[in-house]
């Protein structure tokens, strides 16, 4: 099969050689300490933090599981802070982006969409975290849900960025579409001031 230009492995249930393939595709060498830094909120295991990795930025993750954090600082080469998010959290100076997939539950058809109802609602945090480390860019990862029961919300957040100083732009992406042998439509927002491409 042919995805992206180069050949993915036929038996992508064969964990080893899917495992390969993303080894063969992404870079694991160490970012260079001048490089960009990245901040990655609600990191869990760094699904976000390997493809900035990938991509020459340092990362620094926040999450409050201790395991995923674990699993962060084994597979990557950032640091990952055991931590519970809130507006007052404080972050390292000098950020170029700040990335997060806040928790999806309040948003997911799968559940109440209680929205800003719900406790878990960690849109308060990533946009408190934006306002304070004005990044050049910011990515938030989401689930489709969010353009539904709670399409207020969402373009509220829009809303908060774009006065902050960003463009913004959001897209429905699908994995399968990007070389991942999964069927995962998310919603992805991109808040930027110099110029974005989407891939």
């Amino acid at each position: 099969m042919v995805v992206s230009g180069s050949v993915m492995p036929s038996s992508v249930d064969s964990k080893p050689a899917y495992q390969s393939y993303v080894y063969d595709r992404l870079s694991h060498e160490p970012p260079a300490l001048t490089a960009p830094l990245a901040l990655d909120l609600f990191a869990g295991c760094g699904g976000l933090a390997l493809g900035l990795e990938a991509a020459g930025l340092r990362t620094v993750g926040y999450e409050m599981e201790p395991a995923a954090a674990d699993t962060y600082r084994s597979n990557l080469h950032g640091e990952c802070h055991v931590v519970k998010l809130g507006p007052d959290t404080e972050y390292e100076p000098g950020v170029s982006a700040v990335v997060g997939g806040p928790p999806c539950q309040p948003f997911s058809v799968g559940g109440l969409q209680q929205g800003p109802r719900d406790s878990r609602d960690g849109f308060p945090a990533f946009l408190a975290a934006v306002e304070r480390c004005q990044p050049d860019v910011a990515l938030i990862e989401n689930v489709r849900g969010m353009r539904f029961g709670n399409i207020d919300y969402f373009d509220s957040i829009l809303g908060e960025l774009r006065s902050m100083g960003y463009a913004v732009q959001w897209k429905l992406m699908n994995a399968v579409h990007h070389s991942v042998p999964q069927k995962r439509e998310r919603l992805f927002v991109v808040a930027f001031r110099r110029a974005w491409r989407w891939p």
